[in-house]
């Protein structure tokens, strides 16, 4: 079962690319653009990750590079990617202070993103600058999340198909993984939401630390007992995530501790929750290879290796059966829309507000 996106579709404000706004806008243009490596898959990923956290090719060859601020043009409207594509999103919901919408590389069949809205903070450390505002921001951006999740959560069909057993709301708000990135791959603030289980392969690839990583995964619950303690911290572009943990831990609030307890508590109710059917399978996947697959006495029993299957069109495949992205789909392809308030190229009235802090040039 799927749960569809109800959002009433817009068209997009601006013509063209975000190159092109920023030729009409120039003042604009520091908003426009991220700092990144992009993969062979097209995955633009951290600069600091050695391995695609979509498809697990090795980065550490890729140069870094700049690449289009895709929430920058979801927020203003833009109509396409230099690279042809619409920029059109698979929106949940909208407000003046929150953006929320389906993660186009769901790990789990809820995989949400939630952004500011309202200002143009790069990443999590700025947050750092005014902690009480900073709280609110989270507040807003995590109670428009919420609401999302229960959309999905009361969909009774959809709920008894993910999850294992009977659970409560607030068992599930108790178990949602979320967390920051730092660096980001998307130079706006935004918040990771995964209602677990993670689909089988990403579970995998968390296993194997390929997701939630040390040192740039950082849990929300962690970030707001910084924020709590009500102690500005001076941050800029440059400023090294070591020297805000290292100052933060002697402070009694240690981010390694925090870290730990997230990920493993984040692989537990992963597997708490998971509730997939082996039945609905048609392969195992193990050591890069494909084999058959059969279940005995509720058990996988692994078979032969099925030489002539691309392990990674089965993962696209599974994929698009299992996320919500893009739902209803037109075609057996996502849909999607664009926002229905964007805002102004400015940072004036109707643009972004500006953060203390932050440079936007």
């Amino acid at each position: 079962p799927t749960v569809p996106s109800d959002v009433e579709r817009s068209q997009s404000s601006h013509e063209g690319t975000l190159e092109d706004l920023q030729v009409k806008f120039p003042e604009i243009e520091g908003v426009l653009w991220n700092d990144v490596k992009s993969c062979w898959c097209g995955k633009p990923c951290a600069f600091t990750l050695t391995t695609c956290n979509a498809c697990g090719r090795s980065l550490l060859e890729v140069p870094i590079t700049k690449s289009e601020n895709v929430f920058s043009a979801f927020l203003y409207g833009v109509k396409m990617a230099a690279r042809g594509f619409p920029y059109k999103i698979s929106l949940r919901r909208q407000t003046m202070d929150a953006l929320v919408f389906d993660d186009m590389l769901a790990l789990t069949p809820c995989h949400l993103n939630g952004i500011s809205a309202k200002y143009y903070i790069p990443d999590w450390r700025f947050l750092l600058v005014q902690p009480k505002e900073g709280l609110k921001v989270l507040d807003l951006i995590e109670a428009e999340l919420w609401a999302a999740t229960l959309v999905f959560f009361r969909n009774s069909e959809w709920r008894k198909t993910i999850f294992k057993g009977e659970i409560t709301e607030e068992e599930l708000w108790g178990k949602v993984i979320k967390s920051f990135n730092f660096p980001p791959s998307q130079f706006q603030l935004h918040i990771q939401w995964l209602v677990p289980p993670l689909t089988p392969f990403q579970h995998y690839m968390a296993e194997i630390r390929n997701h939630f990583h040390e040192d740039r995964a950082f849990p929300i619950a962690y970030v707001r007992k910084l924020l709590k303690l009500n102690d500005p911290y001076p941050v800029n572009m440059n400023t090294p995530i070591t020297e805000i943990t290292d100052h933060y831990d002697k402070k009694g609030i240690n981010y390694k501790e925090h870290w730990n307890e997230f990920y493993q508590k984040s692989m537990t109710d992963s597997m708490d929750l998971c509730n997939f059917d082996a039945g609905d399978f048609e392969y195992l996947v193990e050591g890069g290879k494909a084999h058959k697959m059969t279940v005995s006495d509720g058990a996988v029993v692994k078979g032969e290796v099925v030489e002539d299957v691309n392990i990674v069109d089965i993962q696209k495949l599974d994929c698009l059966a299992l996320q919500n992205y893009g739902r209803p789909y037109e075609d057996g392809k996502p849909t999607g829309t664009y926002i229905k308030r964007p805002l102004e190229p400015n940072f004036c009235a109707g643009g972004y507000k500006k953060w203390h802090g932050v440079d936007e040039k």
